[in-house]
């Protein structure tokens, strides 16, 4: 372990060191009560690949947002290529060649590739500011895709992509733009979260194009991945309740080593409670899906779910899971097939009448389809309760209910917010993903389907969410996980359910002491003719 050196003064009055491009002292930011930094350094050196590790609230987004000019810290300085640098907003930060991928995407879907790729340097690319050479914009942004290794035509609607291919395009962006339009050769890129919605496939793509970048470029980079972490970082700086805790030399750190700085203690050694999982053969049904289709989707798919058990959907990109989590919870209805929650007749899934039972659905893209960002946390905790729970037999609403409930799961959840009225928008991946639970579990949800729940969520945020699986599981519920994350899905589950293609390929027994491996799980989702994208796939997870 070793601490960052600080640069020395040179000749102007100005500080700089050798090989350094951007530093920082004492940087402090707090939001009202709340102290998001409190005296933290970093440098960054040419050709680094700086980790930053931290639970949720930790404040490495904060951390991003003053680097990129986005919000200006209360004390301290920083320097980028031995000048005084001070963003006033993002422009500011990107006319030096600092860039960044967002934890949220930031795409326009509704454009083409080429639009976003080039977003706001469209004077570049016009005649006397007026029309712009479209050809021109094609060309620069297909070589910037050409560079990044992506195999995506720029002329097509960014929303044609699937999620995943989306994400690469906006790393693409921010790692090769400032040099192809801007001309600057040693760009600083951050990345916030950047594989947290990546395919397997997919990863290994962003794992060449880093590989690639790093020797034109310095890359400052936060993920909750810390195997990840790990591999690609030549330092990792761990935050934790907003002060830099430790920096750590990773050819000397394991996973275990970086969880403890990152939380205050060891990672159990049941990381998702294994042995928790109950025995459930002999408890009754609790949803039944019969034959549910949605043409180009998922097909006929048909499974059991009974009372405490954890029914985990795996499956490839095209697999159909996260479409069949739609469509089973009702939010997206099958156009055939039925669901059937205890002791109610079969019926297609309607998610009104399925939320008055007792469903819960958890999206995968929160900000998107979980929570509305700019409301108060009590808002969102209230928003599937309606009259039912916080309002009085005339209909008048009652805000002090709404204000309490929301305190008691800020408390049960150890959710970091400031109180029931804080903006979600002000709240890290984590605490906004525990007000999405929160909504649900204040409605003692009786089946829960949980897309991706613990999707850019840290280490010791994603253990606590296990727990609460788990406890949900023992008092009864019973849960469908949809989740890209393989150690996840057999950890958790009593039965894993591989789709492949839209149809479930085959169900496999996930007793606690008869855990499937990922290689057995992969070999089921490949197609027994694989392409080359699956085999692609299988090498990455492998």
């Amino acid at each position: 372990m070793f601490r960052p050196r600080r640069p020395v003064e040179a000749s102007g009055g100005q500080m700089s060191e050798q090989g350094i491009v951007l530093w920082g002292r004492g940087i402090t930011k707090s939001f009202g009560g709340t102290e998001a930094l409190r005296d933290v350094d970093f440098d960054v050196s040419m050709n680094q690949v700086v980790g930053i590790v931290g639970e949720n609230g930790a404040g490495k987004t904060t951390l991003f947002n003053i680097i990129s000019g986005i919000v200006p810290p209360d004390a301290g300085e920083m320097v980028c290529r031995g000048r005084p640098f001070a963003p006033t907003g993002y422009r500011d930060a990107s006319q030096v060649g600092i860039s960044r991928v967002f934890q949220e995407q930031a795409l326009i879907p509704n454009i083409r590739v080429y639009e976003n790729l080039l977003l706001s340097h469209e004077t570049t690319y016009s005649w006397v500011g007026q029309l712009i050479d479209k050809k021109r914009m094609v060309a620069t942004a297909q070589r910037i895709i050409d560079q990044a290794g992506l195999d995506i035509d720029v002329r097509r609607p960014t929303a044609s992509y699937s999620f995943s291919k989306r994400q690469l395009i906006e790393i693409a962006r921010a790692c090769i733009v400032p040099t192809e339009v801007l001309g600057i050769q040693d760009p600083i890129v951050l990345l916030d979260e950047p594989t947290s919605a990546l395919e397997k496939s997919d990863e290994e793509v962003f794992r060449k194009l880093i590989t690639r970048l790093r020797e034109r470029a310095s890359i400052v980079f936060v993920s909750h991945r810390l195997s990840e972490v790990l591999e690609l970082s030549d330092v990792i700086y761990v935050l934790k309740d907003g002060k830099l805790v430790a920096t750590v030399d990773p050819a000397n750190a394991t996973e275990r080593v970086l969880h403890e700085r990152m939380v205050g203690r060891e990672r159990e050694a049941d990381y998702y409670h294994e042995s928790d999982q109950s025995e459930v053969t002999d408890r009754p049904v609790v949803y039944r899906v019969q034959g549910l289709t949605r043409g180009g989707h998922y097909d006929d798919v048909s499974l059991d779910v009974r009372g405490g058990e954890i029914v985990g959907i795996g499956g490839l990109l095209n697999s159909g899971k996260s479409e069949f989590g739609k469509g089973v919870s009702g939010i997206i209805a099958p156009e055939s097939g039925s669901v059937q929650m205890n002791d109610s007749d079969p019926e297609l899934p309607n998610v009104c009448r399925l939320t008055a039972r007792g469903l819960a659905y958890v999206p995968a893209e929160r900000l998107l389809e979980g929570l509305i960002s700019r409301f108060s946390a009590a808002w969102n905790v209230s928003l599937a309760g309606g009259g039912d729970l916080f309002a009085n037999r005339f209909g008048v609403w009652s805000g002090r209910r709404e204000a309490e409930v929301t305190e008691s799961y800020i408390q049960k959840l150890a959710i970091k917010a400031g109180g029931p009225h804080v903006l979600c928008s002000t709240l890290s991946g984590g605490n906004q993903q525990k007000v999405v639970l929160a909504r649900w579990l204040c409605r003692d949800a009786k089946v829960l389907i949980l897309d991706n729940p613990t999707r850019g969520v840290d280490a010791g945020a994603k253990e606590e969410i296990y727990k609460l699986i788990r406890r949900l599981a023992s008092e009864g519920a019973g849960i469908i996980l949809i989740t890209d994350e393989l150690l996840e899905l057999i950890g958790l589950s009593n039965r894993v359910v591989v789709m492949r293609h839209g149809r479930v390929a085959e169900t496999v027994d996930a007793a606690v002491n008869a855990k499937p491996t990922e290689r057995q799980l992969i070999e089921i989702m490949l197609s027994p003719s694989r392409d080359d994208g699956d085999a692609i796939e299988l090498a990455a997870a492998s």
